[in-house]
């Protein structure tokens, strides 16, 4: 009787553990990708805020030696949407940009971000966009690419810490149920 009434609660604690372990993952998951693609895009921003503050000839002739460290995609685009100068392409080979939603959204609120695959270099990209302006007139756009696999290698070494301190706090809290649910089955069998 002792042992199974031991058993009843204790398998209620675990259940009550594994169930707010599986919320806070199920609420947590998604919201954290969103933050930390939120976060690396306004990284990006940042970034191409810097760039704008060279001078474009300056940049333009710089692109692949600015674009290594950084560890993104720099280009350059004009304000007729023509690619000028690109970190890891051939210009010549490439389509107008104009029509990018990211360089769409830069010309309507000033920077602009998109995700989607890159037909140039075959992958997933997570892009950001700076119109460059001159006294009002948009002069052109910065646009910084980094591929969807880097963001999620970095989701992925996120998600190892958390799943690790999450592991981390059901073990003790499992411990302390087990030794909870045997403190009160003791006193219950002991009772007359």
């Amino acid at each position: 009787m002792k042992r199974a009434l031991f058993l009843k609660v204790f398998a209620s604690y675990l259940v009550l553990i594994l169930l707010s372990l599986a919320v806070l993952d199920f609420f947590l998951t998604p919201r954290i990708t969103e933050l930390m693609t939120q976060g690396i895009g306004e990284e990006m921003l940042s970034m191409a805020k810097t760039l704008a503050m060279l001078p474009e000839e300056s940049l333009r002739g710089r692109v692949s030696e600015i674009a290594g460290p950084l560890n993104v995609r720099v280009t350059l685009v004009d304000a007729s949407g023509r690619v000028t100068a690109d970190s890891d392409a051939d210009t010549t080979k490439m389509d107008n940009h104009l029509n990018r939603p990211e360089i769409q959204q830069a010309l309507k609120e000033g920077s602009g971000k998109a995700s989607r695959f890159s037909d140039t270099l075959r992958e997933n990209m997570l892009y950001v966009a700076l119109a460059r302006k001159d006294g009002g007139q948009v002069t052109g756009y910065i646009r910084l690419a980094r591929p969807l696999v880097k963001v999620s290698q970095s989701l992925d070494h996120f998600y190892r810490v958390f799943y690790l301190t999450l592991y981390i706090i059901a073990i003790p809290s499992l411990i302390l149920a087990f030794l909870f649910t045997r403190g009160i089955t003791s006193k219950i069998g002991d009772r007359p």
